[in-house]
């Protein structure tokens, strides 16, 4: 196991749409408005990682798919249909928050329709932030007519429900759990042994800055599995003063699980405190590592 912090772990926000993907019907998406003109499809399926799954609330940094079944409509040329996308995330107040058009414009590419497997994949984390509301705007249009295909959808953004946080004067806007070995925000608890886990939180405050740019923090982390064992203790997780810049922008502690003996699930806790002021927070989270049921 390993705890640590730097200023800048990841950049997320990307929004990437392709067209090399096969999915299953049925499952079909809710709670999302459509305006078509030619184009139709007989249904859009949302997936993460775990599967299939139907919901407006996503936690922070999450990665969806949205896969249209069976698209048609388009004013084919030599049998091959020549699609285009705009992705679109407003705010609650109207505001363009993301905004990627012309999504193919670059690719010249023709598809035959039965061979036109379309998806948009978001991921939904910054500019986005937790505890906002969003719309989602996707366009889908012909190239070679004035036949669309628009889906909206509202949605919100949270802080990862798997992480518990007591705060006495902290405070954050973002916080998170990501696997570093699969590149990707986690939702559920479970993790394989080996892998590379990291707890994220950033935009931490609440602490005392001296006129050197310095904080003076008092960081302890455990690891303790369902048996009581403790597998991992550090009580001086920064030694040093350390910069309140850097802090504030993303503070990480990172965990690797290796014992096959261990019992789920495994829990691990982070306590802050600011010498100086006493404010702090304590956060915990618990671990399922699947290689051991």
């Amino acid at each position: 196991m390993k705890f640590k912090y730097l200023t800048t772990l990841l950049l997320l926000g990307l929004l990437v749409s392709c067209v090399q993907i096969e999915s299953k019907s049925g499952n079909y998406l809710s709670n999302v408005d459509i305006e078509a003109n030619k184009l139709s499809c007989d249904g859009i399926i949302m997936s993460n990682y775990q599967g299939v799954i139907n919901k407006s609330e996503f936690v922070f940094g999450e990665s969806i798919v949205l896969n249209y079944e069976n698209m048609t409509g388009f004013a084919l040329k030599d049998s091959l249909a020549y699609p285009d996308m705009d992705i679109i995330i407003m705010n609650k107040k109207g505001d363009t928050v993301m905004s990627n058009p012309n999504l193919f414009k670059n690719d010249d590419r023709g598809f035959t329709e039965e061979d036109l497997k379309l998806r948009s994949e978001l991921i939904l984390a910054k500019p986005m932030l937790p505890n906002n509301e969003y719309d989602l705007k996707i366009n889908i249009r012909d190239k070679n007519s004035d036949a669309y295909f628009k889906l909206r959808k509202n949605f919100s953004v949270i802080n990862s429900p798997l992480v518990k946080t007591e705060s006495n004067g902290f405070s954050y806007d973002i916080q998170y759990l990501y696997s570093n070995t699969r590149k990707i925000s986690i939702v559920d608890n479970k993790i394989n042994l080996n892998e590379n886990i990291y707890l994220i939180i950033e935009n931490l405050e609440g602490y005392t800055v001296d006129d050197y740019g310095q904080a003076n923090i008092q960081a302890s982390a455990s690891l303790t599995d369902a048996s009581g064992t403790v597998i991992d203790k550090n009580d001086d997780l920064f030694p040093n003063l350390i910069s309140a810049a850097d802090l504030k922008e993303q503070l990480y502690t990172s965990v690797q699980l290796t014992g096959t003996s261990l019992k789920n699930p495994i829990t691990y806790v982070l306590t802050l405190k600011d010498n100086k002021s006493g404010n702090g927070m304590k956060t915990s989270f618990e671990l399922v590592i699947e290689d051991l049921k």
